[in-house]
């Protein structure tokens, strides 16, 4: 496959759930995966690139925007709007709302960002996301973050690629790249 080989970057949003069949379409040969949620395992290699916020999405308007954050209890009225992954998967279960014994009163998935954002926009529902993607959206949508908890919930973004590949020159660079990219950017924490 040459230099060029089939780069394979799933969505910043990085579960798995459909990451499977499309390895399994290209033989499993990927150079290089993009996700929150590393499978460390021998023979792959993980590198962390940069950090960031899980936060709440909500309406502008919403009773919730303008609160520092959001308590567990807060979301047991609220329709959660996430990607169609696993309840398992979703850190706002594993890291919120499970350990205060709290569900939402309904979860509904969405495949698309967009059409989550409009969802959460007109009051339909709340959502998780990263802060940093809820920032780039804010100008086309009317939604707010909110920080999960008082700490808020942090995150990173991983570069996964084979043991056997790491040295290879265009992925290394790939990895320089994005580091340089989220060093520009800053941080994706809060301010």
């Amino acid at each position: 496959m040459g230099g060029a080989r089939n780069f394979f970057c799933a969505s910043r949003r990085g579960k798995f759930g459909w990451v499977e069949e499309f390895c399994k379409s290209l033989g499993y040969e990927i150079d290089l995966l993009v996700t929150p949620d590393p499978l460390f395992k021998p023979g792959l290699h993980f590198e962390p690139v940069f950090d960031y916020e899980q936060v709440l999405v909500v309406a502008k308007t919403h009773v919730l925007a303008t609160a520092a954050y959001v308590k567990p209890q807060q979301i047991a009225q609220e329709v959660l709007i996430s990607y169609p992954v696993d309840i398992e998967r979703l850190d706002i279960y594993n890291h919120f709302l499970l350990p205060a014994g709290i569900s939402p009163q309904r979860h509904k998935t969405i495949e698309t960002t967009d059409i989550m954002l409009q969802m959460v926009a007109s009051g339909r529902g709340v959502a998780a996301l990263p802060r940093w993607l809820v920032q780039e959206y804010a100008a086309k949508f009317d939604v707010a973050p909110v920080r999960l908890g008082p700490r808020g919930i942090a995150k990173q973004i991983f570069l996964g690629v084979r043991e056997a590949d790491t040295a290879i020159d265009y992925v290394r660079a790939f990895v320089e790249l994005a580091r340089h990219c989220a060093a520009l950017d800053g941080p994706g924490l809060a301010p």
